[in-house]
């Protein structure tokens, strides 16, 4: 009876061919070449140009191809025999973790200081003084585990925030290998990690001075397991977008946060002001020290030439005491005359002559 039937089946498939090359024999020049041009187009389809920053997997009739395919043409066989896998392998990919997602208000960076002169500063001050810092609208809500994500500390606290893991695919063949929901195993990979730097930490220190620790340290733990697991991937950093305690216990925490975040801000001032008076300063201390050096300079030629002539009349006046001498008194008196606007000579006979100058107006001034 089977036999039977399989021949059936045979006769069956030959009419069938039969039929097909008929059809093809019936066929008028013009189908033939439109068919021979859909034959030709359905073969070029199986060529593929790979972007720069791209990279390329073939799946052959279901096998995934160890051969790893880069910028340029890629030459392989039409769907469905070779399904071509592009990867962005020159750029980073961003995972968004917005599991422990923050309730109502966030806290800012404390260590990013605020842009604010001293004077709007001190007036920020006293507004924060008087006004009201809680949040009524949270007092009377409660954290559910099922609907809100968060993470303990070290000191019991309980803390949320938004993350973003910054990966690249570095092996395109073990990413593809590591199954469709690998995004979803970094995601749990991540926040593994995060929990484990934040339960060694206390929140203070969290929220503060061990932020940036707490991101490179958990982006150091996912490479680690994403290595171990053979992931493909490169870990290239963990961004923390917000890191906050909950609405609740959120007023207390902003205290400190603006504290701090004042306290970087005085700092900075107080730097730009060091900086501003520092070279003010210094370049009126190098104008006077310009200036003496040239004084000091001009002294020291002045007072070298007067020894100098000194020392050249000296040596005239060991010489000829009486020529020298009798040069400088006509020098001085020529000098000194030479300031006098009027003279008057008295007899030599006389026993005690006297001389009345009077100096020229413009030395009298």
């Amino acid at each position: 009876m089977k036999s039977g039937r399989r021949t059936i089946s045979l006769r069956d498939e030959g009419h069938l061919v039969e039929a097909l090359l008929l059809f093809l024999k019936q066929l008028t020049a013009h189908a033939r070449w439109v068919f021979a041009a859909l034959l030709l187009l359905y073969g070029l389809s199986g060529i593929h140009t790979i972007q720069p920053q791209q990279s390329a997997l073939v799946r052959r009739l279901g096998t995934l191809q160890p051969d790893l395919h880069g910028p340029g043409l890629l030459l392989g066989l039409p769907r469905p025999f070779d399904e071509v896998l592009l990867f962005e392998t020159g750029k980073d990919s961003s995972l968004m973790l917005d599991a422990w997602a923050l309730i109502g208000s966030k806290i800012g960076d404390p260590d990013k200081p605020l842009q604010l002169s001293d004077e709007e500063l001190t007036k920020q001050l006293i507004s924060r003084e008087t006004e009201q810092t809680a949040y009524p609208e949270y007092a009377n809500t409660t954290l559910n585990p099922l609907e809100h994500g968060y993470t303990l500390t070290k000191d019991t606290n309980v803390i949320q925030g938004r993350f973003t893991l910054r990966y690249r695919i570095e092996d395109p063949f073990h990413y593809t290998i590591a199954g469709d929901q690998i995004e979803n195993l970094l995601a749990r990979l991540s926040y593994r990690a995060l929990s484990s730097q934040l339960a060694t930490r206390r929140i203070d220190a969290s929220l503060t001075d061990d932020r940036r620790d707490v991101a490179s340290e958990s982006a150091k733990q996912v490479q680690a397991e994403a290595s171990r697991l053979n992931l493909g991937v490169q870990i290239s950093g963990m961004d923390i977008r917000e890191l906050s305690p909950p609405a609740q216990v959120l007023a207390a925490f902003e205290e400190v946060t603006n504290a701090r975040q004042y306290s970087k801000t005085m700092f900075e001032n107080a730097r730009q002001y060091d900086a501003e008076t520092r070279a003010k300063f210094e370049g009126e201390a190098a104008s006077i020290l310009f200036r003496t050096e040239g004084y000091a300079t001009n002294l020291t030629e002045t007072a070298r030439g007067e020894a100098s002539a000194f020392t050249s009349l000296l040596k005239n006046y060991r010489t000829n005491p009486q020529l020298v001498s009798q040069r400088i008194l006509r020098e001085t008196l020529d000098s000194v005359m030479g300031q006098v606007s009027s003279r008057t000579l008295l007899p030599i006979k006389q026993a005690r002559p006297s001389i009345i100058l009077e100096p020229s107006p413009e030395f009298a001034r």
